[in-house]
């Protein structure tokens, strides 16, 4: 349906001509872990102090030279309290993300339905587990496997998405409601997915005439997100696809924006995000950021490239920034040559059709020049900085952006942090192979 370009702005952030949900969705609750911190406020710190993966490849005493390329891309895209432990390092980067968003907002995870969205799930300990497995039957110890290989025939079983929503309902309490794999975008498709689940409880709660009969439908739903598959297997299809950045420690460098780009770096990355549905009538308070709207679509152009015109990635910036004022696009750029001044120039047409005339254009930020891409998990981690930014009313620096590129269509790059609006209105969005994007738009009041 075509926009009604005459439709000024709500001061909700929503259209005029937009139909108000049945509930309001706030963020109770915020989570994350990356290689450059363990926490979301410990990464957002070093992200204002300019800090990127990237810092360690120029430290020879930590790296040499001459390093492999696999040890290379591990060294400085792994989180390195997850690399040592019995399980599967997903695992324990979505319970702490996990227990991290519980813990501010006062909750106990139990009961409370999780959402998981990842593309990868907890491939290493498949990849684990076959391996242990086919040289206990080669060896013939397999008419009374032992618990060890009792526990890794269930990784096998389960597969890598199974085995991690296993092990979080296991850890976590949080009984699992649905696992999204959508490349990478599957950690902001759940979201989407999450907030659905929120609205549709609302409209059933709605329907119960009995006020003496206890709520069946949740009122919050936890959206976790963990993506650690830095293996040889993907390392190498990465490189011969050819968007990971040359695997030299002078090269291997994520610049998105920028027109020395060359590809991607891998990274590792959990996080989380705890909505929270509102009562009837009850506002957003002072200082609460609102999830306004989400939106996901998908190609069938191809398993890997998406349409060159990138039409769902249309679709859903038409959806999600038709008559709103947006302050702040956090944009998917990956830094790979072709897909960067093609995801710009998507949002710079759609804003020219279906944005308020008399709002400027937003600004930028692009959180994987320092980061790092960590696929499925990379939407949601983008989510939480964008958060993060609003309860600061900071942007943090890109340094990597030297050389802004020049297909930028009317939006300002710049390499230096800046002041923000703290009751802005931000667009996330997240895009991956076969054509899956999905989006989310937050206000904080």
């Amino acid at each position: 349906m075509p926009a009604n370009t005459n439709a000024p702005s709500r001061g909700d952030g929503r259209p005029r001509n937009a139909p108000r949900p049945a509930a309001r969705i706030v963020i109770a609750g915020l989570g994350l872990v990356t290689p450059l911190g363990h926490a979301a406020w410990e990464t957002f710190a070093a992200l204002l102090a300019g800090r990127t993966l990237a810092e360690r490849a120029e430290r020879p005493d930590h790296i040499p030279a001459d390093v492999a390329g696999v040890d290379l891309v591990r060294a400085l895209g792994a989180v390195r309290v997850a690399q040592h432990g019995s399980s599967d390092p997903s695992i324990d980067l979505a319970e702490r993300a996990g227990r991290e968003a519980m813990f501010q907002a006062g909750r106990q995870p139990r009961d409370v339905p999780m959402v998981l969205g990842t593309s990868k799930g907890a491939v290493k300990a498949m990849t684990d587990a076959r391996e242990a497995l086919l040289q206990a039957l080669a060896r013939g110890q397999m008419d009374d496997p032992p618990t060890r290989l009792t526990h890794q025939a269930e990784a096998v079983v389960h597969g890598p998405q199974g085995h991690l929503t296993r092990q979080l309902h296991h850890r976590l309490g949080t009984p699992p409601h649905r696992h999204v794999v959508a490349a990478c975008a599957s950690s902001l498709t759940a979201l989407h997915y999450a907030r659905d689940l929120l609205l549709a409880a609302a409209n059933s709660k709605s329907e119960i005439r009995n006020p003496k009969s206890p709520p069946t439908a949740p009122d919050h739903v936890l959206v976790l997100t963990a993506d650690a598959a830095l293996l040889p297997a993907f390392i190498h299809s990465y490189r011969r696809l050819g968007v990971l950045a040359p695997l030299t420690t002078t090269d291997y460098r994520q610049r998105p924006l920028d027109r020395r780009r060359q590809g991607f770096m891998l990274s590792e990355a959990g996080a989380a995000v705890l909505l929270k549905r509102l009562p009837p009538g009850v506002e957003p308070g002072i200082g609460e950021i609102e999830l306004l709207d989400t939106a996901v679509a998908a190609e069938t152009h191809d398993i890997i490239r998406p349409a060159p015109t990138m039409p769902a990635l249309r679709h859903v910036a038409r959806r999600l920034l038709a008559e709103r004022a947006i302050d702040m696009l956090h944009p998917h750029a990956t830094g790979t040559p072709e897909h960067d001044p093609l995801e710009l120039s998507i949002y710079a047409d759609v804003l020219d059709e279906v944005a308020p005339s008399s709002h400027r254009r937003p600004t930028l930020y692009a959180n994987k020049g320092a980061l790092g891409h960590s696929l499925g998990a990379a939407g949601l981690t983008a989510f939480v900085l964008a958060c993060m930014t609003l309860r600061t009313g900071q942007r943090p620096p890109m340094p990597w952006l030297a050389e802004p590129m020049a297909e930028a269509r009317g939006f300002t790059l710049t390499a230096d942090a800046g002041p923000c609006s703290r009751t802005g209105t931000h667009a996330i969005f997240a895009a991956g192979f076969a054509g899956h994007v999905a989006g989310a738009v937050v206000q904080r009041h």
